[in-house]
């Protein structure tokens, strides 16, 4: 420990209220800091702060969130440790004073007030994608330390590896860049599929949208749509080998009673665990109206009717249960010609739960709802926080925007299942008449 602490403290400022880019900037600085043993510190909370420990714990590294309240629950779940100062806005010259460099990623009145302490008291900073302050303010004196400004995380570390001493400056800049590039999805990769993605899909307005991403889970994230599911997994196969389809819709249809499945998500989801319909029994589904649905269902889990949230995603879960059984249209196609009978040659499937991702990624269930423009930001900052690069435009008054993000969530799942980082819930699956394997994933 006391090696790394010789190397420095270096403070990760910026909005809790980030755009995607500023998290994804943020969670560059921190994942660089962390590999030349820096310790990473911020205000413990969301956006910037989140980002940087994110970064820094992909690399193994060392971060400490200084919160301005007394609740250590409000910690951003990437952090190493907590400290809980009680002092709200105050801590800011707490973060400063605790820091031997600062890297500012954009800029709000905290941030500014962060950046202003520093340069009053001596402390060097690297201002990443933020205002000019010494444009407005006079210059650097004997009193003051003039910030110097970075255009990319690389180039922002390097300064801070430079200011500190941490190895010659030519070095540290060679260092980072390869580092930097290191970082990217794919790059410098040698290992077997590697061109391979996986797949996220949700339902969409009566069609299917997806969200394809590069198998190890990082990087510009590509949105699919088809009406039915081997469309849409066709088009991505159109643009690269699939590894994995994750899916927010039941795999693996009960004849009687209640998955187990949905039991234990929705106790792990807590206050979000309205968020799991309960899966219809397989006969309800095939009945013609919701009125008979009711009946069935009432007659095969011993008196528990269907909601009519679950019979409305009735096309949907037999699309996708005629797809993984190879019974669907373009499966009897393919056999007709051939081609291959059933789901042979095809991804496999495996069910997610969107909630549950974000929940994961987040330490703790969310308390935002998905729809609203506070829970987009969150799901947004969540999965850039992940290395998940969004289309730009995805924001902008968008409809459909909380299914893509879902669908988001579910691709990040099925990239942990291929690397056999996920978690099976259960545990040992149930199966039933049909065969699959009944379980979410995350």
């Amino acid at each position: 420990m006391n090696s790394v602490r010789t190397q420095g403290y270096v403070g990760v400022v910026g909005p809790g209220a980030a755009a995607p880019e500023q998290v994804e900037q943020a969670v560059e600085v921190g994942r660089l800091l962390a590999g030349h043993g820096l310790i990473v510190v911020t205000g413990g909370l969301g956006g910037v702060m989140a980002g940087a420990a994110a970064g820094c714990a992909q690399a193994g590294g060392l971060s400490l969130g200084l919160l301005p309240g007394t609740d250590r629950g409000a910690a951003n779940p990437h952090l190493s440790l907590t400290v809980p100062t009680g002092m709200g806005e105050m801590r800011n010259a707490l973060l400063v004073r605790s820091c031997d460099a600062m890297v500012a990623v954009g800029s709000s009145w905290g941030t500014v007030s962060e950046i202003a302490l520093a340069a009053r008291t001596g402390v060097p900073v690297v201002l990443l994608d933020g205002l000019r302050l010494f444009d407005q303010v006079p210059g650097a004196g004997d009193e003051v330390r003039e910030p110097v400004h970075a255009t990319t995380p690389a180039e922002a570390v390097a300064e801070v590896v430079r200011l500190l001493g941490v190895g010659g400056a030519d070095e540290a800049r060679s260092s980072q860049g390869e580092a930097a590039e290191k970082g990217r999805p794919g790059a410098g990769s040698g290992t077997a599929g590697q061109d391979a993605v996986v797949l996220g899909v949700d339902r969409q307005a009566g069609s299917w949208v997806g969200v394809v991403l590069p198998v190890t889970g990082r990087g510009d994230a590509h949105l699919v749509s088809g009406a039915d599911l081997s469309t849409l997994v066709e088009r991505a196969r159109s643009q690269a080998p699939v590894a994995l389809v994750a899916v927010d819709i039941p795999v693996g249809l009960p004849d009687t009673g209640i998955r187990q499945a949905d039991v234990l998500v929705r106790q792990r989801l807590s206050h979000r665990g309205s968020s799991v319909f309960p899966t219809p029994v397989r006969e309800a589904l095939a009945a013609d109206t919701y009125a008979k649905a009711r009946e069935v269902s009432v007659a095969r889990t011993g008196g528990r009717s269907l909601s009519a949230q679950s019979y409305a995603l009735r096309s949907a879960i037999l699309d996708v249960d005629a797809y993984v059984r190879g019974t669907d249209r373009r499966a009897e196609e393919q056999e007709a010609d051939g081609v291959g009978a059933g789901s042979r040659g095809r991804p496999a499937v495996v069910e997610a739960h969107p909630e549950l991702s974000f929940a994961v990624m987040a330490g703790a269930p969310l308390h935002t709802r998905k729809k609203t423009p506070e829970g987009i930001g969150e799901r947004v900052g969540l999965l850039t926080a992940q290395g998940i690069r969004l289309p730009p435009d995805l924001t902008g008054g968008r409809r459909g925007v909380d299914d893509v993000l879902d669908a988001a969530a579910a691709a990040w799942t099925a990239a942990r299942v291929v690397a056999g980082r996920a978690e099976r819930i259960p545990a040992k699956p149930e199966r039933f008449s049909d065969g699959l394997d009944a379980a979410m994933w995350v």
